[in-house]
């Protein structure tokens, strides 16, 4: 019985991670890539920090709850409220507090603490939010609790990216690099369970 599961869970990873290869279209990668700073007002169209929520205020339910930790892609509840909240969806949130500098991607719907900032850019995808996640990551060793990012802060803070011929964020590159990072990945998983 137990041999037959380990086949099924098998069986359904590989499935799960052939299906998701079959999405991911890649252009050629050229490495030598520039890169030069931009302020996070250049690169992120919004941003803006969510509203005070305090837990005796939470109501049980579905939408998750985006606070200052650094844990769980920064999912602190799932909670209900409609009212006196923010809500973002598809965007990155900054831990400004707490777990400073924390980053994470958020496809779904999400509600944001006051601890927390939201990056909203019109030219990035999911791939390209991941690349900068890692970058803006590193904000972690710049702030601590005592040293928290404020609005004025993070108007002043920079994104080193990689450039096109133009001198504009190489958005496509991002994209690319993470797709590519996750291929691979996907790859070694795949072979991992055909053994």
């Amino acid at each position: 019985y137990i041999k037959q599961e380990i086949k099924n869970q098998r069986e359904h990873i590989i499935s799960y991670y052939e299906k998701k290869l079959l999405n991911i279209t890649l252009e050629k990668l050229d490495y030598n890539v520039e890169w030069k700073e931009f302020f996070f007002t250049d690169i992120f169209q919004e941003i803006k920090r969510g509203k005070r929520l305090t837990k005796s205020h939470q109501l049980e339910g579905d939408t998750p709850y985006v606070s200052s930790t650094g844990a769980n892609n920064g999912v602190d509840n799932f909670i209900s409220n409609s009212t006196n909240v923010r809500k973002y969806s598809n965007n990155l949130s900054l831990a400004n507090s707490g777990s400073v500098g924390s980053c994470f991607y958020h496809y779904y719907e999400y509600i944001a603490s006051d601890h927390v900032t939201a990056l909203t850019s019109e030219y990035a995808d999911e791939y390209i939010y991941k690349f900068m996640a890692t970058i803006i990551a590193r904000l972690e060793e710049k702030y601590s609790f005592n040293r928290e990012i404020s609005d004025t802060r993070i108007s002043r803070e920079k994104l080193f990216l990689p450039i096109d011929n133009n001198g504009n964020p190489h958005w496509k590159y991002m994209s690319n690099l993470i797709k590519k990072l996750e291929k691979d990945n996907m790859e070694k998983i795949i072979d991992y369970m055909h053994l």
